[in-house]
């Protein structure tokens, strides 16, 4: 267990952050003694991946967990690859490719490391990482133990889990490797890529489908390495159809996916499309022209003025449509 004070927190939004703790864990013996630390510290806790999907304070009076979890291991016998927690996510995609192992394609070139994919249940182009999942191993840094939670137990909805909630940190997931070989080409955006592009559907394989989604994301999400932003800041709500506002829109103008009789779900960027021309402009911030869904920044932001924007755009969303915006990445908090 390696411990350094004052330490940066590395983040993709690019604001200037540091905790007072910065602890990494390179193995599972490291636990116990991290127990300890934590226990006689009495600090609030975080657990840090890549960071590309949270929002830190310019200085977190608490400790930073950095696991450093590299492995891959392949136990075919049961059909299942075990991977560590901080394994990039994209890696891992190509990795799965590269075998022809399926369900991971359409995954491809989503930020972040592979113990954070299920906290949040990432997902994108008709798929979930917790379809893939088989179970996850965690240690629980206020009781001291260790424990795998099985699919079921981590409670995955959308863009959601248990994890969450938890004292978890998370070393190592279990996926599935026998999904059904059927390649996943039912959304919108990747039919409009074929049609456009007239690609065969006979021509396509696992590494082709990759590279379509890679590219879609591409054409329409900023690199997060050259452009600093969080990626998707808010989530598509899903609520009772009959409680929206048409007053000053239709519902024709918004972009609404049937769930069941009574409940859809409504596309955010759009929300957001309809009322940016309304909001206070920050010459540090900016809606990304491409997916409004993105919020782009110049680097020179704090927690606080990201997140007064963030809420100047729920505010007009909830006065405009009676629907209320969640934000996506995490908020870290002293």
């Amino acid at each position: 267990m390696n411990i350094f004070e004052n330490h940066n927190i590395k983040n993709s939004l690019q604001i200037k952050a540091s905790c007072r703790f910065y602890v990494e864990i390179t193995n599972k013996n490291d636990f116990n003694e991290l127990y300890v630390f934590i226990r006689n510290k009495q600090l609030p806790v975080f657990i840090l991946g890549d960071g590309t999907n949270i929002i830190p304070p310019e200085y977190y009076d608490g400790i930073i967990v950095k696991p450093l979890f590299n492995n891959i291991n392949y136990l075919n016998e049961t059909n299942i690859v075990s991977v560590g927690a901080s394994i990039n996510w994209h890696y891992l995609v190509k990795e799965m490719v590269s075998k022809n192992i399926y369900g991971f394609e359409n995954l491809s070139l989503i930020p972040g490391t592979v113990g954070a994919a299920p906290i949040q249940n990432i997902g994108a182009y008709g798929q979930e990482v917790c379809n893939l999942i088989n179970k996850v191993d965690c240690f629980n840094y206020e009781t001291g133990k260790f424990l795998s939670l099985t699919k079921e137990e981590c409670n995955f909805s959308y863009r959601d889990s248990s994890l969450k909630k938890g004292n978890l940190i998370i070393f190592s997931i279990d996926f599935k490797t026998d999904s059904i070989n059927r390649l996943n080409l039912d959304y919108k955006s990747i039919q409009t890529y074929l049609d456009a592009n007239k690609i065969n559907l006979d021509s396509l394989n696992l590494n082709s489908v990759s590279d379509i989604i890679c590219k879609i994301r591409n054409s329409i999400l900023p690199d997060p390495s050259e452009v600093p932003n969080a990626g998707s800041f808010f989530k598509n709500p899903i609520i009772d159809k009959n409680k929206i506002n048409t007053e000053h829109f239709s519902l024709d103008k918004l972009i609404i996916w049937d769930i069941d009789s009574k409940y859809v779900k409504v596309g955010a960027a759009r929300l957001i499309e309809l009322i940016k021309k309304d909001l206070i402009e920050d010459k540090n911030i900016n809606i990304y022209d491409k997916h409004a869904l993105v919020l782009t920044t110049n680097s020179k932001i704090s927690q606080d003025s990201i997140l007064d924007y963030a809420n100047q755009i729920k505010s007009k969303v909830l006065e405009v449509f009676n629907i209320s915006l969640e934000i996506e990445p995490t908020i870290i908090s002293n």
